[in-house]
């Protein structure tokens, strides 16, 4: 029988390679609604980057992506995050835990993305959300979900095809 932790590495890789899949097809999703009481997120401020969303609750993901930012309450699950870096790429997924409520990540990242520049694709909520997100060379999916105990993030970024 596999262990919760093997699960969860074959659930992200099969994500990634989804992900990577779906790349050329995702423009259709863009006038996808991610939720009913919702419409598209709010647009990209005018602020800088460096500006922290509410509360001043960002940190960078890691030094390979430093365009996405995640909650200060969640923590990094080393043993389920991957990066990839070939010559002229960088791809991976990186995975987050925390005691927090699962529609705050959400709309966390509603907010943020927009503000580094990522342009909202598609998504919805349930008891798995899901985030598309996209820049010109790469593509970020973002999944939440909620068990028992924590609140798990997964951070999926890819290049784009072509941008490899």
């Amino acid at each position: 029988m596999q262990s919760s932790a093997s699960k969860h590495k074959v659930l992200g890789w099969v994500l990634l390679v989804g992900v990577i899949m779906v790349a050329g097809g995702i423009g259709g999703c863009a006038s996808t609604p991610w939720s009913s009481d919702s419409g598209a997120p709010p647009p990209a401020s005018s602020s800088a980057s460096s500006s922290a969303p509410e509360g001043g609750q960002k940190r960078s993901l890691a030094s390979e992506f430093p365009d996405v930012m995640v909650p200060h309450e969640l923590e990094l699950v080393p043993k389920a995050t991957y990066v990839f870096q070939g010559p002229k790429t960088k791809a991976g997924v990186l995975v987050y835990r925390g005691r927090v409520d699962g529609r705050s990540v959400f709309d966390f990242f509603q907010t943020s993305m927009p503000r580094e520049n990522w342009q909202f694709k598609g998504g919805f909520q349930t008891k798995r959300s899901v985030l598309v997100f996209e820049k010109p060379d790469k593509i970020c999916l973002i999944a939440i979900y909620e068990d028992l105990y924590y609140t798990y993030l997964e951070v999926y970024l890819t290049p784009v095809s072509g941008a490899v």
